[in-house]
């Protein structure tokens, strides 16, 4: 009966951990600097820290993103190409 039972629990157990979903993780060690240069990780990367406030809010990786954001958004002005005439 009691290796029934610890079959049964440990069958249960592998399943409930197959079929969880993996928990989304913010990359860690990325300066604004790295950020700037690449603009589709930064703009993953402030989805899903802006998706999840409360739980990202202290990540590092989502304190530089936003900085880097805030940089790309204020930065340099860009000449405007009005075409040949």
């Amino acid at each position: 009966m009691k290796t029934s039972t610890l079959i049964l629990l440990s069958i249960a157990a592998i399943t409930v951990t197959a079929c969880s979903q993996p928990e989304q993780k913010v990359d860690q060690g990325h300066t604004v600097s790295w950020f700037l240069k690449h603009n589709e990780i930064l703009d993953q990367t402030l989805k899903l820290c802006s998706d999840d406030p409360a739980k990202y809010n202290k990540e590092p990786d989502c304190i530089n993103a936003l900085h880097a954001a805030n940089q790309r958004s204020a930065g340099e002005l860009h000449p405007i190409d009005w075409g040949k005439e």
